[in-house]
């Protein structure tokens, strides 16, 4: 995550923030554990201070003891404790460990704790992370709101003028579309994920990125199009100038991204976006903890006192 790999056998890891200096006390280790990478940051209320990414696929829970090690060093006194929500359950398992071995308190946000009402047919199945990304986007960047999250699978999700997460659609990723292309076909290359300048190929490496780049782009500007839609009819009480669309996920961290949903892509195709946002969910962990701590209701934050982890259980809060 945020250590150096020690040795050839060890997985690449990125870091990325600020200096070294050492943070306060309330600051909390924000984790968002995802199909492909585990992101952890040193986070206060909405703000990022340092970042790290850890390849799930090959690392160990030393790995993930090492990173979170080097986060909470950069704290004066230790952070206060690790918030984390996950969609791999193996992972999850990691953390815990991970928690008991630096002593740290650990949280585990599941779709309930959010405090954001829903229009779901069954609201016990939406993934806490789509829900915190809709929370945190209404909290954040005002609503209606759309989130663009580009991870390994692309969600595109709707929170009404009300602040009621509606759902939304879900598609493969730009990663999996690339991969299947090459793992599902004789001849056909798995291409690195850049956004070409034309449309047309003129070579197969060319014509795969339009496929799989420029045509994901499509394929969410139509999503956004159709909600966009639906969120401005009277029945939404939303006007359109109003409405937000934010990109977040680890593929809105690409070179090209504000190119490619931020800016106009001809006369007839406006921008798609109207920020960025890479950090969504670890900033929603960060509000999310200042939430429950300001709420007598939510209970005790960290452990049990036989030291499983406390799982939060609060229901019903209204946005």
């Amino acid at each position: 995550m945020v250590s150096e790999p020690q040795g050839r056998d060890r997985p690449e890891v990125r870091r990325r923030g600020r200096s070294r200096r050492a943070y306060h006390r309330d600051m909390i280790i924000a984790v968002d554990i995802g199909n492909s990478a585990a992101k952890a940051a040193l986070v206060e209320g909405s703000t990022v201070h340092d970042l790290g990414r850890l390849d799930t696929s090959l690392a160990s829970t030393a790995d993930l003891v090492d990173g979170l090690r080097v986060l909470a060093g950069k704290t004066a006194d230790g952070p206060a404790r690790i918030v984390a929500v996950s969609v791999v359950d193996r992972w999850t398992e990691r953390l815990e460990r991970a928690a008991d071995e630096l002593g740290l308190p650990l949280t585990v946000v599941a779709a309930s704790h959010i405090p954001i009402s829903t229009a779901l047919l069954r609201p016990d199945q939406a993934g806490p992370d789509r829900l915190l990304a809709g929370w945190a986007a209404a909290t954040l960047h005002g609503r209606p709101v759309i989130v663009i999250d580009l991870g390994t699978a692309t969600t595109v999700d709707a929170v009404d003028a009300d602040g009621f997460f509606l759902g939304g659609a879900i598609l493969p990723g730009l990663g999996l579309a690339a991969a299947a292309l090459a793992d599902g076909t004789a001849r056909l290359p798995q291409v690195a994920l850049d956004l070409p300048d034309e449309a047309i190929g003129t070579d197969t490496t060319s014509a795969l990125q339009s496929g799989v780049v420029i045509g994901h782009i499509g394929a969410v500007r139509e999503l956004v199009a159709r909600m966009q839609t639906h969120l401005g009819t009277p029945a939404g009480r939303a006007d359109r100038d109003d409405l937000r669309v934010v990109v977040t996920g680890g593929h809105a961290a690409a070179p090209w991204a504000e190119r490619a949903w931020c800016q106009p892509a001809g006369p007839e195709l406006p921008a798609i976006a109207d920020g960025l946002d890479p950090g969504l969910v670890l900033r929603g962990l960060g509000l999310l903890a200042e939430h429950l701590a300001a709420r007598p209701m939510a209970g005790p934050l960290g452990r049990t006192d036989d030291g499983a982890v406390a799982r939060m259980t609060v229901s019903g809060v209204e946005p």
